[in-house]
């Protein structure tokens, strides 16, 4: 019989400048980080940026790009693929996306997610660790116009959504300027693709684990909604029942609690893992003004709290979910996190998990994930 492996998720990752320096100039949490990375046998990222020299910039609020030789960085630092469905990833258009992909695979770096078409973005990436066969997807409901990959144009693999603003005019007469009640729902469509894509990933491997950008960054959700968007179990729940063993989340760039459908995990956010350009003191320029939104909730003390979830599976699916807390330091580089910052961060993730029925409980400095039995044996 085939012995269990881990897999690290991570949360957000947009990289900057080097993160293996020479010399080993890292501080000892940050080089912590990296040797749970090293001491695993797979680790899946999401790339929050192009990795280009080339292309305009998209018109949006912020858009981001980084050198394609930090592809090599990526690789030495123990990440084994990459989703690039986010986003940002047109953020320097098609020139970037292709930019990026090469300088993936110059250095030997799977990437799921993106494409020059859409079938080439809903295709996995099948990677075996000690005979288990593992397929990676990527998936992005956060799609800036133009960036959906389609038959006959390049993009990132999308899951469209419908926002649906209720306005209360009751509530209004009341208090004038309330902030209306949103309902969101996928695009049915998509969603038939992404379950099909998820299904043909599992007839070629013992484990499916997807990732998708999706879910709303802090601070952009009235206080009255939940931070976790109405359509994104239900969109979990479909991939699940193709094929999927592992859901993970990024984009809300705080942590969300942990979710499970048949005894299989859906992490809706991770947090921020790595995120060299939003730290203490600075934020990328913002290329539209009006509105003038504030971007103060992206820069709080709770987006620099994350996870490495550590999934432990064999040919039968998920067997443990292992927590291992982050904290970004001043340079947006991760540190393993300790004492009294471990137990905030894992604390917050019990609490946010409790409502879907999951149980987080803390030993020293970790966390673990309580699936229920019945479930786990399905």
């Amino acid at each position: 019989m085939r012995e269990p492996i881990t897999i690290a998720l991570t949360g957000d990752l947009m990289l900057e400048r080097p993160i293996t320096p020479a010399g080993g100039g890292r501080s000892p949490g940050s080089a912590a980080v990296w040797d749970v990375f090293h001491r695993v046998d797979l680790v899946f990222v999401n790339l929050e940026v192009p990795l280009t020299a080339r292309g305009a910039p998209a018109d949006k609020h912020v858009a981001f790009r980084a050198d394609p030789q930090l592809a090599g960085e990526l690789r030495a630092a123990g990440i084994d693929v990459v989703t690039l469905a986010n986003n940002h990833m047109l953020d320097y258009g098609p020139e970037g996306l292709f930019d990026t992909l090469e300088a993936l695979h110059r250095v030997g770096l799977p990437a799921v997610g993106a494409g020059r078409t859409l079938a080439e973005a809903l295709a996995p990436a099948v990677l075996t660790a000690r005979g288990v066969r593992v397929a990676f997807l990527g998936l992005a409901s956060t799609l800036p116009v133009g960036s959906a990959a389609a038959p006959d144009r390049p993009g990132i693999a999308p899951v469209h959504v419908t926002t649906l603003y209720v306005v209360d005019s009751a509530g209004l007469d009341e208090t004038p300027g309330k902030a209306p009640y949103v309902e969101t729902r996928c695009w049915p469509g998509d969603v038939e693709a992404a379950a099909e894509a998820t299904a043909q990933a599992k007839r070629q491997a013992d484990v499916v684990v997807v990732g998708v950008h999706w879910g709303v960054p802090h601070g952009f959700v009235a206080a009255f909604q939940s931070p976790v968007a109405g359509y994104q179990r239900p969109l979990a729940e479909a991939l699940i029942d193709a094929g999927a063993d592992v859901v993970v989340g990024h984009h809300p760039h705080v942590l969300h609690g942990i979710d499970a459908v048949g005894g299989r995990p859906i992490f809706y956010s991770l947090g921020n893992f790595l995120f060299h350009a939003v730290t203490p003191g600075r934020f990328p320029t913002l290329r539209r003004p009006d509105p003038p939104y504030t971007w103060k909730s992206l820069r709080s003390p709770v987006n620099l709290d994350s996870v490495i979830a550590l999934v432990t599976c064999d040919a039968g699916g998920v067997r443990d979910v292992e927590l291992v807390p982050v904290v970004m330091n001043a340079a947006g580089d991760p540190e393993l996190a300790t004492g009294a910052d471990a137990a905030r961060i894992l604390a917050s993730l019990a609490e946010q998990s409790a409502p879907y029925g999951v149980t987080v409980t803390v030993a020293g400095d970790r966390g673990r994930v309580h699936l229920q039995p019945a479930e786990v044996a399905r």
